[in-house]
């Protein structure tokens, strides 16, 4: 028989208290007694769990909100200014920062860099912003929560990796470690597009269950989402369909490759037609249906030619799965992002 462990006062507290933030950061404004009737905690409890944020400075009194026949409720809200959350864009052509307050307000944007930088000299730039960030006293108390890395769709996983040396080795380490690490926060990276197509389906409110998101550029890479769930593939959220797309041959083991490979793919793929991409690309999504059932499957990249190479491809499938171009993420992606990293790490801001 397994005896489970009894929760102390103080980890009983910290729930409620996590629990009521985690309420308020969804709901942006809301009441003690709307919270209580969400949450399905005492109004006494939640009483004193936004005593509790309100003296960490986490939570504070907007004003009173509408009346439903007695005494107009003070509405409550995550204090804006309390610490900051920032994004970093990374794209092949530049690199961008912006900064968002607890609201998800954008208090920043800065470009860092006008070019590509990868491994170790992308650490060093996004170091440089951070520790400016931290330093700059009068944006949001240089406190900052959270960071979230939103990188071009594909850019390969090597270059986003930091040589790491010691006396006796060398090894690589993923560069969102090594920044939370440093900074002891929590962070999180995305593809740009992808999860700019979950995020416009989310707005949407989409019936997507049940779809493929496919990138086209220096490398062709897909995403598969089976019942709302992303499949990975390894410890990866993506399969690398560069050597499956030029070969047409599916195997659905696909992974990423090595560097020398990977560059030689790269080259071979610019040498193809947008017909010949188009036909290929049919045939590996033919053979990947077999493992991955979807229903709908985006198209999105930096091809030149992408509209020919969807056309291509919706042709080869008229009716089962649907076949469509995705949209470019429009501003709110970023501020979606910061919210996200927010919202997942709420407890970490109550018990720190």
């Amino acid at each position: 028989m397994i005896i489970m462990a009894k929760k102390s006062l103080k980890d009983v507290r910290t729930d409620n208290t996590a629990q009521v933030l985690e309420c308020i950061l969804k709901q942006g404004q809301s009441s003690r007694i709307e919270i209580a009737e969400k949450t399905m905690l005492s109004p006494s409890t939640v009483g004193q769990a936004v005593a509790l944020l309100m003296e960490k400075g986490l939570v504070e009194e907007l004003r009173a909100g509408e009346s439903t026949g007695g005494r107009r409720p003070i509405l409550l809200r995550v204090t804006p200014g309390f610490g900051c959350i920032a994004t970093v864009e990374i794209k092949r052509s530049s690199i961008a920062a912006q900064v968002f307050d607890m609201a998800g307000q954008l208090l920043e944007t800065q470009t860092l860099m006008n070019r590509w930088v990868s491994g170790n000299d992308l650490l060093d730039v996004i170091d440089k912003f951070l520790k400016k960030l931290k330093n700059q006293k009068t944006l949001a108390q240089g406190r900052l929560i959270g960071l979230g890395l939103l990188y071009q769709d594909d850019i390969p996983e090597y270059d986003l990796m930091v040589e790491y040396s010691t006396l006796i080795s060398t090894d690589l380490i993923r560069l969102e470690t090594v920044l939370a690490t440093r900074y002891n926060i929590p962070v999180k990276k995305e593809f740009i597009n992808r999860y700019g197509l979950d995020y416009y389906l989310r707005t949407i409110d989409a019936e997507c269950i049940d779809y493929a998101y496919i990138n086209i550029g220096e490398r062709i890479t897909a995403s598969f989402i089976l019942n709302k769930s992303l499949v990975r593939n390894s410890e990866d959220s993506v399969f690398d369909l560069s050597e499956a797309v030029l070969s047409g041959n599916y195997a659905g083991n696909e992974r990423r490759p090595g560097r020398s490979v990977a560059f030689a793919q790269e080259i071979a793929l610019k040498k193809l037609t947008a017909e010949k991409i188009g036909k290929q690309l049919s045939q590996v999504i033919r053979s990947a249906l077999l493992f991955f059932p979807v229903n709908d499957i985006f198209i999105n990249g930096q091809w030149k030619n992408l509209d020919q190479i969807v056309e291509i491809v919706a042709k080869e499938f008229p009716v089962h799965p649907v076949i469509r171009k995705s949209g470019t993420p429009d501003g709110h992606v970023n501020d979606s992002f910061a919210l996200r990293i927010l919202t997942e790490n709420y407890r970490r801001l109550v018990e720190a």
